[in-house]
């Protein structure tokens, strides 16, 4: 099992590069192919403007959006052309009410999606939109990476955030091509439940699966010392030197998906490494 068909997304010519660049990284360390989604978003809402102006309006955000989308198509083929993976490019327009849809269905033939951080500083709707229609309109991986991040030569360190949920799990399945190639498989729990089916062995058997897997696992049981547990499984990621996070993404109602849960937000919002989810 492996990662053979990847996909990002870019939106923003500021973190275009960035963002290229570790997709790269992973293709070329996976041996994958390597799709790159080059989109101009059409921001109109057409109620907003008096019936004299509002075809002028739509047509003239029409051609910026057309002009954004083929403006980041040149940025990734100058970067591609030279690159000894796999690849291919496309270019789309979307309405802003349409990235949804549209890439729940685009995006569910591929393994992973690669996406930055979609919470926090200079991250807009459109981010948050792709991230979720990656996770539960495709319903495939989603590892984001916040500015910067690296994929090295290889995994060093792995932490799987893991509450013995439905969620944890998924993650920890969609992590196992990254598991087993790792030299270290960590998984964490944060104050384990005394009366669920593993209080006499927390984590025993996600790491029989992950070893049978070739694996090398480790069991951390810590106990909550901070009031937000993102805070606390960053702060354990960062001490342990930890190249990637794994953890179940929580939405608090499967009907409005956009509504994150605290934990999945903070982390998207506030990771300093790569954080691979599932749901």
């Amino acid at each position: 099992m492996t990662y053979r068909s990847i996909a990002t997304i870019l939106n923003d010519p500021l973190t275009a590069t960035d963002m290229l660049a570790f997709a790269i990284q992973a293709a070329r360390q996976w041996g994958a192919h390597l799709h790159v989604l080059c989109t101009g978003i059409d921001s109109t809402d057409p109620g907003f403007y008096y019936a004299g102006a509002q075809a002028i309006a739509v047509q003239q955000n029409l051609e910026v959006a057309q002009g954004d989308a083929q403006a980041l198509e040149g940025i990734a083929q100058d970067v591609l052309r030279n690159e000894d993976i796999l690849w291919d490019l496309e270019a789309v327009t979307l309405m802003a009410g349409g990235i949804g849809p549209f890439l729940t269905d685009h995006m569910r033939f591929f393994d992973l999606a690669i996406l930055p951080l979609p919470y926090g500083e200079g991250r807009s709707f459109v981010d948050v939109s792709g991230f979720e229609a990656c996770l539960f309109g495709a319903d495939i991986p989603v590892l984001v990476a916040p500015a910067g991040a690296q994929m090295g030569r290889g995994l060093s360190r792995m932490m799987i955030a893991w509450d013995d949920g439905a969620e944890a799990l998924a993650a920890a399945k969609a992590a196992r091509p990254l598991a087993s190639a790792a030299r270290l498989c960590e998984i964490c729990i944060i104050n384990p439940d005394r009366h669920g089916p593993d209080r006499s062995d927390p984590g025993g058997r996600l790491a029989q699966l992950l070893s049978r897997e070739g694996a090398h696992v480790e069991v951390t049981v810590m106990a909550r010392n901070q009031d937000a547990i993102a805070a606390q499984l960053l702060q354990r990621a960062g001490e342990t030197g930890a190249d990637l996070l794994v953890m179940g993404a929580y939405g608090h109602s499967r009907l409005r998906e956009a509504v994150m849960g605290g934990v999945t937000r903070s982390v998207l919002r506030d990771a300093s490494l790569p954080v691979l989810m599932a749901r």
